[in-house]
C-alpha cells in the first residue's frame, strides 16, 4: 500500500512539475500601450505596440491636436491628425535595449479653420527611430527616448512637419502587458 501511494505521489510530481515551472516563470509581455511626446506622431500620440518576435516590434499610433501658432511662419495649420506606423528592431538583452526602426506618419491637416480660405490636405512622411528603451521582460513599465527624424516628399504647404529632412526627438511612457 505504501509503495502504491509513494509511486502515485512520484507520478503526480513528475507530471505536475512542468506545469508548476511554467506557472512560476515570468511571462513575456508582447503588447504595450504608451503616450509618446514629440515623436513620430507629432506633438503627442497614443500608441499600441505588438512584439512580433523577441527583437521585432510593430507600432500603430493616433493623435489629433490644434497647432500652436508660435511654431509656424505665416498662417499655421489649425488642426492635425496623425497616424504613425513603425517597425523597430530591438538590440540588447535584459531590460535595456537600443531601438532602431522606421516607418511612415500619415495624416491630415486643416488650415484656416475660422476663415473663408479653409483648406484641408493630407500628408505622409517617412520617419525613423534611433533610441534607448527600458522595459522589463514581463508586465510593467515601458520607457523610450530617442531621435525621430522625418523626411517629407510633399510640397511646401503640404509637408509635415517641413519639406525635406527634419530632425526631431521624442520620449514615451507606457505599460506592457
Amino acid at each position: 500500500m505504501r509503495i502504491r501511494r509513494g509511486f502515485s505521489l512520484l507520478v503526480f510530481l513528475v507530471c505536475a512539475s512542468p506545469c508548476l515551472a511554467q506557472a512560476g516563470a515570468a511571462r513575456i509581455a508582447r503588447n504595450a500601450v504608451y503616450l509618446e511626446l514629440l515623436g513620430n506622431g507629432g506633438l503627442y500620440s497614443i500608441n499600441f505596440e505588438r512584439i512580433l518576435h523577441d527583437t521585432l516590434a510593430l507600432r500603430v499610433g493616433f493623435a489629433t491636436w490644434n497647432s500652436p501658432a508660435i511654431f509656424y511662419d505665416g498662417t499655421p495649420p489649425d488642426r492635425f491628425t496623425t497616424v504613425p506606423v513603425t517597425l523597430s528592431y530591438l538590440l540588447g538583452g535584459g531590460e535595456r535595449k537600443l531601438e532602431l526602426g522606421g516607418g511612415a506618419t500619415f495624416g491630415r491637416a486643416t488650415r484656416d479653420r475660422f476663415s473663408s480660405d479653409k483648406r484641408n490636405f493630407s500628408f505622409s512622411s517617412l520617419t525613423g527611430i534611433i533610441g534607448y528603451r527600458s522595459q522589463p521582460p514581463g508586465r510593467g513599465y515601458l520607457f523610450r527616448a530617442g531621435v525621430t527624424p522625418f523626411y517629407s516628399f510633399d510640397q511646401e504647404d503640404d509637408a509635415y512637419p517641413d519639406p525635406g529632412f527634419t530632425l526631431s526627438a521624442g520620449v514615451s511612457f507606457g505599460y506592457r502587458f
